[in-house]
């Protein structure tokens, strides 16, 4: 099994994938487990636009990253959950009702930490 982590410092943003092996690699965007190729190949068609993006589309490309590799099952806040973290931003998680908001169809969503 491996595992995302994010985090900040003040070197900037980090995300790294470890390993069972312990081998670890870090990225700018990545996606794990079973279908996760649409999901790295929605990544890599769109990383060039995340620099410039608000949070706001940061979490809805995410969300459409998501479902780019789950087409054959249906998402929803039992089975998503989104967390953020940023310079001057401790960790929270979006809201399950927001959660809904983004599934649905990506639209404006005024944020609410659970």
């Amino acid at each position: 099994v491996g595992i995302l982590c994010g985090g900040y410092d003040s070197s900037g943003t980090h995300l790294f994938e470890t390993l069972p092996s312990g081998e670890y690699f870090e990225y700018y965007a990545m996606a794990i487990g079973s279908r996760s190729q649409s999901a790295k190949t929605y990544l890599e068609k769109n990383y060039d636009s995340f620099a410039k993006s608000s949070l706001h589309d940061l979490i809805k490309h995410g969300v459409a990253a998501l479902k780019a590799s789950s087409q054959e099952i249906e998402l929803s806040s039992d089975n998503v959950s989104i967390g953020v973290i940023g310079k001057d931003t401790p960790f929270y998680k979006i809201s399950s009702e927001d959660i809904v908001k983004y599934l649905a169809d990506g639209g404006d969503v005024e944020m609410h930490a659970e």
